[in-house]
């Protein structure tokens, strides 16, 4: 039996607030920091376990929840965010950290951090089942949110194949409650292709992981291979794991697999 996700042990981290959203960090040490970005419907609290795992080993991250996620109730503005503006806010939490950071985005988050890089030196990037850039060869459009509304989070069913295939708890009533609405802005710029980014943003030594249980609609065969030729970034398939690797019941896997890529890319001592 996995053990409880425990999702609000987020609020025992180091909690700094920004303009637009809120950062929970662990104690520092003298190496970079994993700037750990959440993808879509989902918020800071689902790196609990990485937060606990890479302070255990003695590398420091911190978790964002972008504007509108996790604790941050969505804006006035909220319908209209999108990428782009949840990239300033990886930019100021990354201003707000200081020192070297290395940029880890999940899903939509990927995407996110791909945006945020432009403006960044980042000592480290890794995308972790990566929304892929819009202006890559063979990709296919998504029907199109209505720009008026939120976009609600999926149902159970969905979900489980979705987010949680590499998981097989019988009650995942903790992980739906922490849902949350998104901008069909934000939606959109995923499904409609409206996001297009430079590999020369990212100067880093990269790193794509790729789960081989993930859903085949918004990750067809090849994809994620693609986006880390992009970036001429390292790539792993963790065949076990789903979309959410971070809540997998082997979610250790996917985390010893980034702890490993830093320490032999030397960005981490061991």
């Amino acid at each position: 039996m996995p053990a409880k996700w425990n999702f609000n042990s987020i609020e025992n981290f180091q909690k700094i607030s920004l303009s637009e959203s809120f950062l929970f960090t662990t104690s520092r040490t003298h190496g970079p920091t994993l700037l750990l970005i959440h993808g879509g419907f989902h918020g800071a609290w689902c790196w609990a376990q990485f937060l606990k795992f890479f302070e255990f080993h003695g590398v420091r991250a911190a978790a964002l929840d972008i504007r509108g996620h996790g604790s941050i109730l969505p804006g006035p503005n909220f319908l209209k965010e999108g990428v782009y503006e949840a990239a300033l806010d990886v930019q100021e939490s990354a201003r707000a950290l200081g020192g070297p950071i290395i940029l880890v985005g999940h899903s939509l988050g990927a995407l996110i951090a791909m945006v945020a890089a432009k403006t960044l030196s980042t000592a480290g990037f890794i995308m972790m089942a990566p929304s892929p850039p819009g202006q890559m060869p063979g990709l296919r459009k998504l029907p199109k949110l209505p720009d008026n509304r939120l976009v609600m989070p999926p149902d159970e069913k969905r979900a489980r194949s979705w987010f949680l295939s590499g998981c097989a708890r019988s009650d995942i009533s903790e992980f739906m409650s922490r849902l949350c609405p998104e901008s069909p802005t934000m939606i959109n710029d995923r499904y409609r292709l409206r996001i297009k980014v430079n590999s020369e943003w990212v100067q880093s030594p990269s790193l794509c992981l790729s789960a081989g249980n993930d859903d085949k609609v918004h990750h067809p065969e090849g994809q994620d291979r693609q986006v880390a030729d992009f970036f001429n970034a390292n790539y792993k398939v963790l065949s076990d794991s789903g979309h959410c690797f971070m809540l997998d019941d082997t979610w250790e896997q996917a985390a010893f697999e980034i702890l490993g890529w830093l320490k032999q890319k030397h960005l981490v001592s061991d």
